[in-house]
């Protein structure tokens, strides 16, 4: 990236000595923005996403688990960073805070056990533990033992797994893919092998809602792991690990059950909600909404998942945003809603919450914009992220008011994104999609899949500082001419005319 060149050596030397940060140039191809949007663009830098996505992602928020401790914490901050930028609470009682009302299921390790054949019964209490379960009190199956090894394990057959209670051995290379290909087996339960003691974690539940888990999934002590092996007239060595690239399953006659006790109890969870007043008092009271998920999927059996690209890149977007049009002399004419989700990962919970339980009428908003994922370069089979530097999805801008769109593409000349529109099946998948369906027009930019989505290795040092920035910057200068043009509008479909044979 280059620096943009200073005329007046004089400058230059005053601009070297100053402690506050450079201003990047965009892409090749942009253009300066408009004078009266300067200030705010310029407030935007590559070095405070880093700044703030160091925290975000950092140790002390623990990967931002919806109803863990570290969301907790994370949500705190973000509300002390807007009210530090001047923003208004927009939440429940004068709060930065819309409380989502939710409750804690945890399994009781001490009342749950697995019983099988030949007397077996292993007591969960340091045996087993759950990081992912629905709140049925009993389950059983057939067993399968599989062993994976190396970065690619594959099962040939789609339906081997199905319906079973799988145990399972990985190698270092081989757990990130595990997880994903056995849950894709629809077995009853799966649960890793290890050494160290299992533990269960809590799971949240929506008021009203269902549990989104299809099986269940934890681990197993390789002690308990053994007693099973053993129960089935089995071979210990169906746990050694492979010594070779691979996948090895042996399925044994025979079934066994998991007898499951949960204690449940009420709790909540914050959406971060700020306000940046309009500057016209005709039209201050309509809004345009910018989100962001904050949260991502926390502490897991022992590990941390930091989220840093999903979602605290989009996350600290969000706060350069709010940033940025809180520092700019020149206010957006009509409102501007930052929010900050919570419970996205477990199903959309905080937004959908959020339109069913408005704090500002909905027919005021002018339009959602959503960032989720934008701190990468797209990474996938046969394209390498270096091909990926300037490119962005624009997903959903040509799904409702196409004056939406073509508000981003004026504001994008400002920094020129290359969008690219093959990622439109990923819009069910994030925030704005529940703003869509209550009739808003909406546009949501992500930065699109890489290896490291949903695992631990999803680290900070692995970030594109400047396409978070700029990602910002564009929707900066978006919310300043969405707030400018007024409402947008989804199309209204057109009804069919039935299918009427000819009268004779």
């Amino acid at each position: 990236m280059r620096y943009r060149f200073l005329r007046s050596a004089a400058v230059l030397i005053l601009s070297v000595a100053s402690t506050a940060p450079l201003a990047r140039a965009q892409f090749s191809g942009s253009i300066e923005p408009p004078a009266e949007l300067k200030t705010g663009f310029d407030v935007i830098t590559d070095e405070r996403a880093q700044e703030w996505l160091s925290v975000l992602a950092g140790p002390v928020f623990e990967g931002r688990g919806t109803g863990q401790l570290g969301y907790t914490r994370a949500a705190h901050w973000v509300a002390g960073k807007t009210a530090e930028f001047g923003l208004d609470p927009m939440g429940d009682g004068g709060t930065y805070f819309q409380m989502l009302p939710m409750s804690r299921l945890s399994v009781e390790p001490t009342q749950s056990k697995l019983t099988g054949p030949n007397d077996l019964s292993v007591v969960f209490d340091k045996a087993i533990g759950l990081d992912r379960f629905t709140n049925v009190p009993e389950v059983s199956g057939s067993v399968a033992f599989v062993k994976l090894a190396g970065a690619s394990p594959t099962l040939e057959n789609a339906e081997l797994l199905r319906d079973k209670i799988v145990f399972y051995t990985a190698d270092e290379k081989a757990q990130g893919r595990a997880q994903m290909l056995l849950a894709r087996q629809r077995p009853t339960a799966f649960f890793r092998v290890i050494e160290s003691e299992p533990k269960s974690g809590s799971q949240l539940q929506r008021e009203g809602g269902r549990q989104r888990a299809a099986s269940l999934s934890g681990t197993i002590s390789a002690a308990a792991a053994a007693l099973v092996v053993k129960s089935m007239n089995g071979d210990p060595s169906w746990l050694k690990p492979l010594e070779m690239d691979g996948v090895e399953t042996h399925m044994p006659e025979g079934s066994i059950k998991l007898e499951l006790r949960y204690r449940e109890e009420p709790t909540a969870v914050p959406n971060v909600l700020a306000w940046q007043p309009g500057s016209d008092p005709a039209l201050r009271d309509e809004y345009v909404v910018i989100g962001a998920h904050l949260d991502h999927l926390g502490l897991v059996n022992g590990s941390m998942f930091p989220g840093a690209d999903d979602n605290g890149s989009g996350s600290t977007a969000l706060l350069n945003i709010a940033r940025a049009i809180s520092a700019n002399p020149i206010k957006p004419k009509r409102s501007v809603l930052f929010m900050w989700f919570a419970a996205e990962e477990i199903g959309l919970v905080g937004s959908a919450y959020y339109v069913d339980h408005p704090l500002l009428p909905l027919e005021k908003m002018v339009c959602m914009l959503n960032v989720d994922m934008v701190g990468r370069n797209e990474e996938k089979q046969g394209e390498a992220a270096s091909e990926n530097e300037t490119s962005i999805h624009l997903v959903g801008s040509k799904q409702g008011d196409l004056d939406l769109h073509e508000v981003i593409m004026k504001a994008n000349q400002f920094v020129n994104f290359t969008f690219e529109y093959d990622e439109e099946g990923v819009f069910g998948r994030s925030d704005q999609a529940n703003f869509f369906k209550k009739g808003t027009s909406v546009a949501f930019l992500f930065g699109g899949f890489h290896p490291d989505y949903h695992q631990p290795s999803d680290q900070v040092t692995k970030i594109n500082f400047h396409k978070i920035a700029t990602a910002a910057k564009l929707f900066y200068v978006t919310a300043h001419y969405a707030a400018e043009h007024g409402k947008f509008k989804l199309p209204v479909k057109e009804e069919k005319a039935p299918n009427v044979p000819p009268t004779q």
